[in-house]
């Protein structure tokens, strides 16, 4: 099986702390934080509009790299979640319970 050119790298600080993704010679690092009762974890994704300034090597990518780093989140620590990114263009990602099926 052929390794993905990135990884995501998961850092805990009490109830917080770091997601590094690294892509060829790119890098980028977000901050996280556990949730409240309708999400496991927040993760700060930084606005659409601040993205290409601030990571100009991963410029055009953004839902693709948030993508690949909330799938990352749960496949490494939160497999019974989800990914939201209904919030990413203001910033935010969310992990959050998987709902219930009948």
């Amino acid at each position: 099986m052929d390794m993905p050119g990135w990884t995501v790298e998961i850092a805990e600080r009490g109830r917080s702390g770091t997601i590094a993704y690294r892509e060829g010679d790119g890098a980028l690092v977000l901050a996280w934080e556990f949730g409240g009762t309708d999400e496991v974890v927040a993760i700060l994704a930084f606005a659409a509009d601040r993205w290409d300034a601030r990571y100009p090597w991963a410029a055009g990518r953004r839902a693709e790299i948030l993508s690949r780093v909330g799938a990352e989140v749960v496949r490494q620590k939160a497999p019974t979640c989800v990914v939201d990114l209904g919030e990413a263009d203001r910033g935010w990602i969310y992990i959050r319970p998987r709902p219930a099926t009948r």
